[in-house]
């Protein structure tokens, strides 16, 4: 039997340029669909780092509104005090002069009486008197 060879002709020259092949195209892609979802985490992370910031700085300023809030109401509270001393003050001045009110009527009332009983003994005694006299009649 004859021997036969069988020969693949290859082009044995470095050809200038670039070979695109199957393979090639998918590592590309792969590359590329990678680099698409890295970038996608990364524009994710950023996002979240600067709503986290902003939720940060809000918090900020709601705690020093609270802080100047809290000033406000320890001054009202300070002035709610002083009013209140105040208050007490002319509450026991009010005590004192009704105090001092009823302690006059009181003697204006034992004068009244005093008076009206020694009225009433000078009239028994004009009327004694009178009757002795006998120029006055009842």
């Amino acid at each position: 039997m004859k021997d036969t060879k069988i020969l693949i002709a290859a082009n044995s020259a470095n050809p200038q340029g670039m070979t695109i092949t199957l393979e090639s195209t998918s590592i590309f892609l792969g590359i590329i669909v990678s680099m698409s979802m890295i970038v996608g985490v990364a524009i994710k992370a950023v996002s979240k780092f600067n709503s986290i910031a902003n939720e940060i700085r809000d918090l900020r300023e709601d705690l020093n509104k609270t802080a100047t809030i809290s000033d406000t109401v320890r001054e009202i509270h300070k002035d709610v005090l002083l009013l209140d001393k105040r208050f007490d003050v002319h509450l026991q001045d009010y005590e004192n002069r009704k105090d001092t009110v009823q302690m006059i009527l009181g003697q204006l009332n034992e004068k009244i009486d005093h008076k009206t009983q020694r009225l009433e003994r000078e009239i028994e005694d004009i009327e004694t008197y009178l009757q002795k006299e006998q120029s006055f009649k009842t």
